[in-house]
C-alpha cells in the first residue's frame, strides 16, 4: 500500500469518526429538543382544553341534547396544526368519537424503521394524559393527550439525510484534495529515488535540485552534500591506492637496489676471495682472504639487519613496544642532533599489547619523526605514550613552522596515519597552523579484536 491511499485511508476514517460522533452529538440533542417543545406543547394544549372544558360543564345545556354535536364539542379536527400533540375525546363507552389531523399526511418524509426505533426511546419518556369529562356527576368522555414526537423525528431525519450528502460531498472533496495534494507533494521523490540509483550505479556526480518544500529542500542538501562527500572520499580512496602501488613499487625498488649494489657486491668480493683460497697454497694468502670474507659477511649482516628493521622492527616481538620506541627515538636523535626530544613513555607499556596494535603505535612514531625530519624545521620534539581507559594514547608534537590544514593537501603518510588509526577504530586527529607545529593525537583502542 503505497502512502497516498494510506494516507487517504487515514483521513477517512478521522471524517467518519469525526461525522459519527457529529451525528451522535446531533441526534442527542435533537432528542432533547423534541422533549422541550413537546412538553412546552402538552402545557400549552392542556390549559386551553382546561379552559374549554370548564366553559362547557358551565353550560352544560348541550348535554341534554340528542343530537350527535355533543361528541363535538371540542371541534378537535381544527387543531391539526399542533403537530406534536395527538388529542383524541372518548365517549363514556369508550368509542373514538373526536381527533386532531394526524401528524404526517404524507409518507414522503417518513424515516426508516431503524431510526424510529433509535429515536423510539423519546416517545417512551413521554407521557400520556387524561381529563375526564363530567357533567352534572355524569361522565360523558375523556379527552386523552398523547405527546407524538413522530413529526419531529422525520424533520429531524430530513435534515440528517442533507447533513450526510453535504459531509459525503465534503469527505469526497477532501479525499480527493488530499490525493492530489500529497502525489503534488511526493513528485520530488522520483528525482530523489533517481539520485540514489545513480549513486548506486557509480555516478558519483548525481545531485538533486533545490525543491520549494522546506522538508525535501533539506533532503536536497543534505543529500547533495553526502554525495559530495563520498566523491571526496572515492577521490582520495583513488589517490590513496596509487600512492600505495607507488610506495610498493619504490620499496621494491630500493630492496632491490640493496640486494644488488650491496649484497650482490659483497657475495662478489666473498666468492673472489673463496675462489684465492682455493687455489693458493699461501696460508697467509689464504688467511686474508678469510678475513675479508668474514669482513664482508659482518656487512652484509648489518645490511641484511637494517633491510629487516624498515620491512619490520624486530624489536617489539623480541622486546616490546617501548624498548621498540626507545630505540627508534635514540637512532633519529643520533641522526638529528639538532633536535630536541623530550620522551615519556609510561612504564605500564608492556609486552601484553595486541600485535597489531603496537605495530600502528611504532609506525605512528616513526612516520611522525620522519615528517619532523623533512618538513617541520623543528627544534623541540615532544612524545608521550600512554595507556588511558582502553585506549593507548600518542602524543607528538613539535615546535616547527606548521602548515594550513585547510589549504595544504595532505600527504600519503598522514592518510596512511589516518587510515591505519580509524581502521581499527580508533581516532586520529592533527592539529597544526603557520608558524605553531604540528601536534599529532592519537587513540588506539587496545583491546580491539583484528580480523585476519
Amino acid at each position: 500500500m503505497n502512502l497516498k491511499i494510506r494516507i487517504n485511508l487515514i483521513i477517512t476514517f478521522m471524517l467518519a469518526l469525526v461525522m459519527l460522533i457529529g451525528a451522535g452529538m446531533m441526534i442527542d440533542n435533537a432528542q432533547e429538543d423534541i422533549r422541550a417543545e413537546v412538553d412546552s406543547t402538552t402545557v400549552l394544549a392542556l390549559h386551553l382544553l382546561d379552559a374549554e372544558v370548564s366553559h362547557y360543564t358551565s353550560d352544560y345545556e348541550w348535554a341534554n341534547s340528542n343530537t350527535d354535536d355533543k361528541i363535538s364539542i371540542f371541534r378537535l379536527q381544527s387543531l391539526d396544526n399542533v403537530r406534536h400533540l395527538r388529542i383524541e375525546f372518548f365517549d363514556s363507552y369508550g368509542r373514538l368519537r373526536d381527533s386532531n389531523r394526524p401528524p404526517i399526511s404524507s409518507n414522503a418524509n417518513i424515516p426508516p424503521d431503524w431510526f424510529e426505533h433509535f429515536m423510539g426511546r423519546i416517545s417512551t419518556s413521554l407521557k400520556s394524559t387524561h381529563r375526564p369529562i363530567i357533567v352534572n356527576n355524569r361522565i360523558l368522555g375523556e379527552l386523552v393527550i398523547t405527546p407524538d414526537p413522530s413529526y419531529e423525528i422525520a424533520e429531524i431525519w430530513h435534515d440528517t439525510i442533507g447533513q450526510l450528502s453535504l459531509g459525503i460531498l465534503f469527505f469526497l472533496m477532501v479525499n480527493g484534495m488530499v490525493y492530489w495534494a500529497v502525489d503534488r507533494a511526493l513528485r520530488p521523490l522520483k528525482k530523489i529515488l533517481n539520485a540514489l540509483t545513480q549513486l548506486e550505479h557509480g555516478n558519483l556526480q548525481a545531485r538533486l535540485p533545490a525543491f520549494s518544500l522546506p522538508e525535501l529542500s533539506n533532503v536536497s542538501s543534505k543529500f547533495n552534500a553526502m554525495a559530495q562527500t563520498l566523491e571526496n572520499s572515492t577521490m582520495n580512496n583513488h589517490r590513496l591506492t596509487q600512492q600505495i602501488i607507488r610506495l610498493q613499487e619504490d620499496e621494491r625498488k630500493n630492496i632491490s637496489h640493496d640486494l644488488h649494489d650491496e649484497i650482490g657486491q659483497h657475495l662478489t668480493a666473498i666468492n673472489i676471495d673463496a675462489s684465492v683460497i682455493l687455489k693458493t697454497d699461501n696460508i697467509s694468502v689464504a688467511q686474508e682472504s678469510a678475513m675479508a670474507i668474514s669482513a664482508v659477511a659482518m656487512q652484509m649482516m648489518e645490511i641484511v639487519r637494517a633491510m629487516l628493521q624498515r620491512l619490520r622492527p624486530a624489536m617489539i616481538d623480541e622486546l616490546g613496544l617501548s624498548a621498540s620506541l626507545h630505540e627508534l627515538i635514540e637512532t633519529w636523535r643520533q641522526r638529528n642532533r639538532g633536535i630536541n626530544v623530550s620522551i615519556n613513555i609510561s612504564s605500564q607499556l608492556g609486552n601484553n599489547l595486541n600485535e597489531t596494535i603496537a605495530i600502528t603505535a611504532y609506525r605512528i612514531v616513526q612516520e611522525c619523526l620522519t615528517n619532523i625530519t623533512k618538513h617541520a624545521n623543528a627544534r623541540l620534539v615532544t612524545i608521550k605514550i600512554e595507556p588511558q581507559a582502553d585506549y593507548l594514547k600518542i602524543l607528538v608534537k613539535d615546535n616547527g613552522h606548521g602548515f594550513d590544514t585547510q589549504l595544504t593537501s595532505q600527504g600519503f603518510g598522514l592518510a596512511g596515519m589516518r587510515e591505519r588509526v580509524e581502521g581499527l577504530g580508533g581516532l586520529f586527529q592533527l592539529t597544526s597552523s603557520l608558524g605553531s607545529g604540528v601536534v599529532v593525537g592519537v587513540n588506539l583502542l587496545m583491546n580491539i579484536k583484528v580480523p585476519k
